[in-house]
C-alpha cells in the first residue's frame, strides 16, 4: 500500500513541475555602447535569464537582433539554461554601427511555451560619433591698422559642434573666447596682429581646434626721406639717390625737369635710383606703397646741373724703347689758366701732381709707360682735365722659349717645335748644323715649325721683331739624330755538358751599348744578363738547354737583336756512391759505386783500389769519399758517401742492415752496447706497429719478424741506453732482401 502511495506522489509531483509556467527573459544589455569611431564588427552582448524552475535546453532558446530595423540575426544558445540561471550571451555575428550618428539596437529571445512575452525584448540607442575634422579658418589677410572690416570662415570642417571662436594677440600663447558658434566671424577695426581659430566639441570623440588664420594689422606707412641731393657739372652728372626711413617698399620713382609742374614715372621699385648723364636740373620723389593703407609720397631731392666746358687737347703721345724714352707733351687750342699737370704709371688708376703751370711738359729717361694730363680752371664746373697723352715705354723683350730639345732616331726624324712666351712678332726661323757657327733662314713667321727627315743633328732658333727696341732671338732647341744600331753575329750553336761553361763571341756590332739575354724556354721569353756590355761572354754553369742573343742600342733608335745560339745541355751521368755508414776504428767497409761508363774514387789513399766500383775502405778517421763517373759523351757526374770512424767505446746506433751474409752489417749493430747492459730497443714499421722488442739487446736482430725476413725499406727505432735515461730515436734501413 505504501509503495502505491509513493508512486502516485512521484507522478503527481512530476506533473506539477512539468506543467508549471516557464519564463525566459532578457534581463539587461552590455554592448555595444556609445563611443567614437565604432566599427562594423561590434559585439552584441545581452543577459539571458531562466525565470523558471526547469532546465531549458540550449536548442529551445533563440536570441535575435536587428540594427536600425535592418536585417535579422538569429542564434541559438550553445548551452542549457538551468533554473534561475543568467547567461551573458554574445552573438557571433557582429553588429555594424560604423555609420556616424545614432543607431537603434533591438534584441529579443523566443522559446516555445514562454509564458511571459513582456520581458523578452530589450532596445537601446548607440551613438557613434566620428572624429572631428577641424578644418582651417580662412584666410590670412593684412589690413590697415584701425580701419578695417571683413569676414573669416571655417572651411574643411566635418563632425562635432562649434562651441566658440577664439583670438590671440601673442602668437597663440594665450587665447580669448569669442561668443560665436557660427562657421563665420565678422571682424572690425583690428588694431594689432591677431590669430583666430575655432573650438569644436567632438561628443564621444576628442574635442578639436581648427587651424588658425592671422589678421596682420599694418601701421600706416612712413614715406621716409630722400638723400643724395647734389650740384654737378654736366660732364659728370651721374650719381645715386637713396630712400631711407620708409616702412613700405617703393611703388615707383618720379622726376620733374620743370620744378614740379609735371612728373614723369620711372619704373624702379628699389630704395636706390642711379641717374646718369643729366643735362638739366632735375627734381626726384618716390611713391611709397601703403600696403593695406593708402600710398604716400616722400619729400623731393634736387640734382642741380651746370653746363659742360670744353676739354683741352694734348699733343705728343709716343711709343719708345726704354733705352731712349725722353721727349715733350704740349697743349693746343683754347683753355683757361693752367693749374698744374699730373702723371700716372698705373694706366690712370692713380695720379701724381706735377708743379708746372706751363702749357708744355718735358719727360726724360722714362722707365715705364706714363700718362700725362693738364688741369685748367673750369668755371662753375669742376676744374677741366685735359685728354691724356700716353708715352708708351716698351721694356726690352724677354727671349721666348722653343721648349725642350729632343733626340730622335735617324729613320724617324719628325716633329714640331713650338715657340712660347713671344711678346712681339716673329721675323723668321733659322737652323744650324755646325753647332751654331753659321745659321740658315727657314722662311717661317709662325709660332711652330715642323721638321722632317733630317740626317744630322740640327739646332733651331727664332728671330723676333723688337718693335720699339732692337730685334732679338729666342733660345735654341737641338734635335739630336741618333744612328741605327747593328747587333752583329754570334758564333754557332752546339752541345755542352751539364755544369760546364762556354765563352761566346760577338762580331761585327756597331752600337752605343750592348747587353746579353738568355732563354730557357726555347725563345718564348728572354731574361736580361746584367753587366753584360761586352762582345765576349762566359756563360755560367749550364743546367738546362739555353739560348743566348745580344741586344744592341744606340740612343733612341729601336734596338737591334743578333742571331741566337742554342747550347744543348748533355745531362751529367748519375753517380751513386752508396749509403753513409759508420765503422769502428780498425774495421773496413766495402764501398759500392755505380753510374757512367767508368769511374774513379777520391781520395784513394785508404782504398784497396780507387778505379773499381766496390773497393774496400779502411779509414782511420771519418772521411767523405767522392765517386766520379764519365759517360760516353765525356760528361762527368759525382756522388759522395760519408764513412764515420768511431771509437770502440762509443755508443753508436747503426742505421742499416744488409742481410746478405757478407758478415758486414748482417745484424743491427749498436756500437758499445756491451758496455751498457739492459739496453732496451723497439722497432716499428711506418704505421706504428711494433715489430721487434728486446730489454737487453746484444746486437742479435737480423731484421726479421716472427721468423720471417722483413721487406726492404725504412723502419723506426726507439733505444733506451742501459743504466741511463738517454733515449734515442731514428730510422733504420733494411737492405739485401732482393
Amino acid at each position: 500500500m505504501f509503495s502505491r502511495y509513493l508512486f502516485l506522489l512521484i507522478i503527481f509531483t512530476t506533473c506539477i513541475f512539468t506543467t508549471r509556467a516557464q519564463d525566459v527573459w532578457l534581463q539587461n544589455h552590455f554592448s555595444p555602447v556609445s563611443g567614437c569611431s565604432l566599427s562594423n564588427a561590434e559585439t552584441v552582448t545581452v543577459l539571458v535569464n531562466n525565470n523558471s524552475a526547469v532546465v531549458m535546453p540550449s536548442n529551445t532558446i533563440q536570441v535575435s537582433y536587428t540594427v536600425d530595423g535592418g536585417s535579422l540575426t538569429n542564434q541559438l544558445l550553445s548551452s542549457n539554461l538551468t533554473p534561475g540561471a543568467s547567461w551573458n550571451f554574445s552573438f557571433s555575428v557582429k553588429a555594424n554601427v560604423s555609420a556616424c550618428g545614432a543607431h537603434i539596437l533591438k534584441v529579443w529571445v523566443t522559446r516555445a511555451g514562454d509564458s511571459n512575452h513582456l520581458n523578452d525584448t530589450v532596445q537601446w540607442t548607440v551613438q557613434n560619433d566620428c572624429p572631428v575634422v577641424p578644418g582651417t579658418v580662412t584666410s590670412d589677410i593684412t589690413v590697415c591698422q584701425g580701419a578695417n572690416a571683413g569676414t573669416l570662415s571655417l572651411s574643411g570642417w566635418s563632425y562635432g559642434a562649434i562651441t566658440s571662436w577664439e583670438s590671440s594677440t601673442d602668437n597663440g600663447a594665450t587665447w580669448t573666447p569669442i561668443a560665436n558658434t557660427a562657421p563665420s566671424y565678422a571682424y572690425n577695426n583690428v588694431s594689432q596682429n591677431t590669430r583666430y581659430h575655432v573650438q569644436i566639441d567632438g561628443g564621444f570623440c576628442p574635442d578639436a581646434t581648427s587651424g588658425y588664420a592671422t589678421i596682420t594689422a599694418q601701421a600706416p606707412p612712413v614715406a621716409g626721406t630722400l638723400s643724395g641731393a647734389d650740384s654737378l657739372c654736366a660732364n659728370a652728372a651721374s650719381g645715386a639717390l637713396n630712400l631711407t626711413g620708409n616702412t613700405q617698399p617703393p611703388v615707383q620713382w618720379e622726376y620733374s625737369v620743370n620744378n614740379g609742374v609735371s612728373w614723369t614715372t620711372v619704373a624702379n621699385t628699389t630704395t636706390t635710383y642711379n641717374y646718369t648723364s643729366l643735362t638739366t636740373s632735375t627734381l626726384y620723389r618716390v611713391l611709397v606703397d601703403g600696403g593695406a593703407c593708402a600710398d604716400v609720397y616722400t619729400d623731393t631731392a634736387l640734382i642741380y646741373v651746370d653746363p659742360v666746358y670744353p676739354q683741352t687737347v694734348l699733343n705728343g703721345s709716343d711709343s719708345l724703347c726704354i733705352s731712349n724714352a725722353s721727349g715733350m707733351v704740349n697743349a693746343t687750342g683754347t683753355f683757361g689758366s693752367v693749374l698744374g699737370w699730373e702723371s700716372s704709371i698705373d694706366n690712370g688708376a692713380s695720379w701724381t701732381a706735377i708743379s708746372n703751370t706751363a702749357a708744355t711738359q718735358n719727360y726724360v729717361n722714362l722707365t715705364q709707360t706714363t700718362f700725362y694730363r693738364m688741369i685748367t680752371e673750369g668755371g662753375q664746373c669742376p676744374d677741366v682735365i685735359s685728354d691724356t697723352a700716353i708715352i708708351y715705354v716698351q721694356t726690352l723683350p724677354v727671349s721666348p722659349s722653343l721648349g725642350a730639345s729632343d733626340t730622335l732616331c735617324i729613320n724617324a726624324v719628325n716633329g714640331v717645335l713650338n715657340l712660347t712666351g713671344a711678346t712681339t712678332p716673329i721675323m723668321d726661323w733659322e737652323s744650324s748644323t755646325d753647332n751654331g757657327a753659321s745659321w740658315t733662314p727657314i722662311s717661317n713667321t709662325t709660332t711652330s715649325y715642323t721638321y722632317n727627315g733630317q740626317q744630322q743633328t740640327t739646332i733651331y732658333r727664332v728671330m723676333l721683331n723688337g718693335l720699339f727696341c732692337p730685334d732679338y732671338y729666342s733660345d735654341t732647341a737641338m734635335i739630336q739624330v741618333d744612328t741605327i744600331p747593328v747587333a752583329g753575329l754570334l758564333g754557332q750553336s752546339g752541345t755542352i755538358c751539364e755544369g760546364a761553361s762556354k765563352v761566346l763571341n760577338l762580331t761585327g756590332s756597331i752600337a752605343d751599348s750592348l747587353y746579353w739575354e738568355f732563354s730557357i724556354d726555347n725563345g718564348v721569353t728572354w731574361q736580361t744578363i746584367v753587366n753584360s756590355d761586352t762582345t765576349d761572354y762566359t756563360t755560367p754553369p749550364v743546367t738546362t738547354n739555353v739560348m743566348f742573343q745580344v741586344v744592341a742600342s744606340s740612343g733612341v733608335c729601336p734596338p737591334d737583336i743578333s742571331n741566337s745560339v742554342v747550347l744543348v745541355m748533355l745531362p751529367a751521368p748519375t753517380a751513386n756512391a752508396g749509403t753513409d755508414t759508420s765503422i769502428y776504428l780498425g774495421e773496413s767497409v766495402m764501398l759500392n759505386g755505380s753510374g757512367g761508363v767508368t769511374g774513379i774514387w777520391m781520395p784513394g789513399a785508404t782504398l784497396s783500389d780507387s778505379t773499381i766500383t766496390n773497393p774496400v775502405a779502411t779509414p782511420v778517421v771519418s772521411i767523405e769519399y767522392v765517386y766520379y763517373v764519365i759517360d760516353a759523351q765525356g760528361c762527368i757526374g759525382s756522388d759522395s758517401v760519408l764513412i764515420k770512424v768511431l771509437d770502440p767505446i762509443e755508443f753508436n746506433i747503426r742505421n742499416v742492415i744488409t742481410a746478405n751474409n757478407d758478415n758486414i752489417n748482417d745484424t743491427w749493430n749498436i756500437t758499445g752496447v756491451e758496455f751498457f747492459p739492459m739496453t732496451e730497443v723497439k722497432v716499428f714499421n711506418q704505421y706504428g706497429k711494433l715489430l721487434y722488442e728486446n730489454g737487453d739487446y746484444k746486437n742479435e736482430w737480423k731484421g726479421d719478424y716472427k721468423g720471417t725476413r722483413l721487406p726492404n725499406g725504412t723502419y723506426y727505432y726507439v733505444v733506451l741506453k742501459g743504466g741511463t735515461e738517454e733515449e734515442y730515436k731514428g730510422t733504420l734501413t733494411l737492405l739485401g732482401n732482393e
